[in-house]
């Protein structure tokens, strides 16, 4: 067998071209708190849809954008408390829900067009508020664990959401609209090995 014309052995600038888009994120992530910026305003959502849309294998389309995450959340814990944090309390929930945004993604994001990125970013979003201020009522102890405790949580939440939302128009625009714009300008990027 000539390993020279196997599938398997050939090279794809793919999937460094990939990792390099979810560092840019990353970069972009860790210089947000040094320019002016709204709270909830972060590439995590999009890194999540990223990952899962362009990623051929299901780890990596999870495991990529989660990687990108707890990266930037080490740079970042460590550029406000000066030590290195590995995980914060209740990270598993967020983290729950980006590899959740990116599974869902590696199903309905195959063939990316804008209407499904942005339907993407839309579900992100909500499920990011549902999740992760469910885990806020569940284990911060701010709020009694009663029923109006969770809606007085979700309710202090409101005036993120519409933040998030902007971050996830923003963020995916420039991560799926760059990448495309890549795949157009070098075919081979669209071979899906990665």
């Amino acid at each position: 067998m000539n390993l020279a014309s196997s599938d398997s052995s050939r090279f794809s600038p793919r999937l460094p071209v990939l990792l390099i888009f979810l560092l840019l994120a990353v970069v972009g992530r860790v210089a947000n708190p040094l320019l002016p910026h709204f709270a909830n305003f972060a590439p995590l959502d999009a890194m999540a849809l990223f990952g899962g849309a362009y990623f051929a294998r299901k780890r990596w389309a999870v495991l990529a954008p989660l990687l990108a995450v707890w990266g930037s959340d080490l740079l970042l814990n460590y550029q406000y408390s000066g030590h290195l944090q590995l995980l914060y309390p209740g990270w598993y929930w967020q983290y729950g829900c980006y590899a959740l945004v990116a599974l869902l993604a590696h199903v309905g994001l195959r063939q990316v067009s804008v209407v499904r990125v942005a339907l993407g970013a839309t579900v992100a979003a909500v499920l990011f508020f549902i999740i992760s201020n469910f885990g806020v009522w569940l284990g911060s102890g701010m709020y009694p664990h009663t029923g109006g405790g969770l809606l007085a949580c979700y309710a202090a939440a409101v005036p993120f959401f519409s933040h998030s939302l902007l971050s996830n128009a923003v963020y995916c625009s420039l991560l799926f609209g760059g990448f495309e714009l890549a795949q157009w300008r070098f075919p081979v990027l669209g071979t899906r090995l990665a």
